[in-house]
């Protein structure tokens, strides 16, 4: 109860924020770059492909080698509906990665064979995450101006990021379930649960294990997910094009990655509403771009957002054996 209070006060909070940014730079303003769009406007909806295919290949070569994952089109339309999973709900990102897995095991993917795939794809695309922001970083340092303290604020951020990977990557060796069970009995707290799934817990750190130690696989995971996150520097060109503000790559790669980065630091309030677009005027000002501009480049992005989020709904209403499992749970 308290959390769902807390939640609907940021959600009022992001709204009074958003709507206090359109009336500050102005509806009108606003309006006339976003016509500029025009009859265009499908084309918001078409970069968003090349990320979705890069975040869907790294899970698709984070399943451990010994094991067969679904086709690539299955992964893709998984990779789609979890995300509208997780952009509708409050809950940071941890439904979109229980979605996954009641999606694989739709499909007849072992419970240990789904969760080990999403544990080691969280991991690859948190690298590869950091990475882009890291890249985006050193691009901002030679386009821009940018105060010490706030290039050593992100700075520390993506080692954080670094330190906490490097972490999981040692855990895992040890086994990641394996403290958590013993901890479990000494403090006699959800002691049943895990008993109960003591094996298949037990065979996703083997799968785990084995899956780190195939350099192969999971180099190919991080460099997808890397270049998901650049693909998502290119849609920014785009929106960028369209609204004829500017036409310039590596100004969408520095939009981009500090986007991500306000998204992330803003990850508590619901749909990052009102936060986002404060992001999106603060770094177009540090870039001399129009607040207009910066609003109208917002808009469009919760345009593309709510059309992957429908288009993600249907994929999930459409999954064969959710349904039924729904209605035996």
């Amino acid at each position: 109860m308290r959390r769902t209070w807390i939640t609907r006060v940021l959600l009022v909070a992001g709204s009074v924020l958003f709507a206090a940014l359109i009336w500050r730079v102005g509806p009108e303003p606003i309006a006339r770059e976003m016509d500029r769009v025009g009859w265009l406007v499908p084309v918001v909806f078409v970069p968003h492909i090349l990320v979705a295919l890069g975040e869907a290949a790294g899970w698709w070569y984070a399943f451990p080698a010994k094991t067969r994952p679904p086709p690539f089109r299955v992964i893709c339309g998984f990779t789609v509906a979890a995300k509208a999973i997780q952009l509708v709900t409050p809950s940071i990102a941890q439904v979109g990665e229980l979605t996954r897995v009641h999606l694989l095991r739709s499909t007849r993917i072992g419970t240990d064979v789904a969760i080990a795939s999403v544990i080691a794809a969280k991991i690859t695309i948190m690298l590869g995450e950091a990475a882009f922001m890291a890249v985006g970083l050193a691009v901002a340092s030679g386009i821009v101006a940018i105060e010490r303290s706030m290039a050593l604020t992100v700075g520390l951020g993506i080692l954080v990021m670094l330190v906490v990977i490097a972490t999981l990557l040692i855990w895992q060796r040890k086994g990641i379930f394996s403290p958590i069970i013993w901890m479990t009995r000494q403090l006699n707290l959800f002691t049943e649960f895990f008993e109960r799934h003591k094996e298949v817990l037990s065979s996703t750190e083997t799968l785990l294990q084995s899956y780190f130690k195939n350099t192969s696989q999971f180099g190919k995971s991080s460099s997808a997910n890397f270049l998901g996150w650049l693909a998502g520097a290119v849609e920014a060109w785009v929106f960028l094009t369209l609204l004829a503000v500017q036409n310039d790559i590596w100004t969408a790669l520095v939009i981009q990655a500090w986007l991500v980065i306000v998204v992330r630091l803003t990850a508590f309030v619901p749909g990052s509403l009102g936060t986002q677009e404060a992001g999106a005027v603060m770094i177009f000002a540090l870039l001399g771009l129009p607040s207009e501009g910066a609003m109208a480049f917002a808009l469009l992005r919760r345009v593309r957002q709510l059309g992957w989020i429908a288009a993600g709904l249907t994929l999930l209403a459409r999954t064969p054996g959710l349904s039924s499992a729904g209605q035996r749970g």
